[in-house]
């Protein structure tokens, strides 16, 4: 079994979604800390000027170092929900796709979740559900590892605890927490991602921006087109 781990991301980025999609089991890190302008509370869009704009979900940030993920909670919710989906209409408000992507989106505002962590998988099945991810979700909280295994550690823990036999591995910081050759002793042998990110028009006049949420896509795209650039990608096809 293939699995990949992640911490939870805002409406994450297609790179994001297509190493969800190319595994058996996706793991989400929620017992770990929170990362301050991180993903794992915001992430970005354009507007038609160019201008990137941070869609940013509020919550207690106190002792955030003392804290597990799962446990931060959520402030500010007519503010923050308003806030973006204001940035979100400015920006998109042209497209063709505008309706049918917010009707698909716009649940995620409708429900005042009490912690970050329930707002960020909320997303995250938002846009499993649009672009036909059927991987499996588990959370690292409901995996019996040993809460003292830190960095390459708690990565074999967890793929052990999974029943993994190959892990998924992206080419990002993770990548500094690997110890490939005590995962092939343990049995678990590494892949890497290797993520082509689609390039597609965007709306306004500017240059092609990669790495955006795959929001973007979608407005840009439409629900049919935007699966279509996305499981292309992943298959590797141009």
């Amino acid at each position: 079994m293939m699995v990949a781990i992640h911490q939870p991301h805002y409406f994450p980025w297609l790179g994001y979604l297509a190493k969800m999609a190319s595994v058996d089991q996706f793991i989400l890190m929620d017992t770990v800390q929170l990362e301050k302008k991180s993903c794992m509370h915001r992430n970005r869009i354009i507007d038609l000027d160019g201008q990137i704009r941070y869609l940013n979900v509020s919550c207690e940030k106190h002792n955030h170092f003392e804290r597990e993920y799962r446990d931060f909670r959520t402030k500010d919710f007519e503010t923050w929900s308003g806030r973006q989906k204001g940035i979100i209409i400015r920006a998109y408000k042209k497209s063709d796709f505008f309706e049918e992507i917010w009707n698909a989106i716009s649940p995620i505002f409708d429900v005042e979740h009490e912690l970050l962590c329930e707002v960020t998988i909320h997303s995250i099945n938002i846009l499993r559900d649009i672009f036909k991810i059927d991987t499996s979700l588990i959370m690292q909280s409901d995996l019996k590892v040993d809460s003292s295994l830190k960095k390459e550690k708690l990565i074999l823990g967890l793929c052990k605890a999974a029943g993994a036999n190959v892990y998924y591995a992206g080419r990002g910081a993770s990548m500094q927490y690997l110890d490939v050759e005590e995962c092939k002793r343990e049995g678990i042998n590494v892949i890497y991602q290797d993520f082509l990110h689609p390039v597609y028009q965007q709306l306004g006049n500017h240059p092609f921006v990669p790495g955006l949420s795959a929001l973007d896509l979608l407005f840009n795209n439409g629900i049919e087109k935007s699966k279509e650039i996305f499981w292309r990608s992943i298959n590797g096809e141009e």
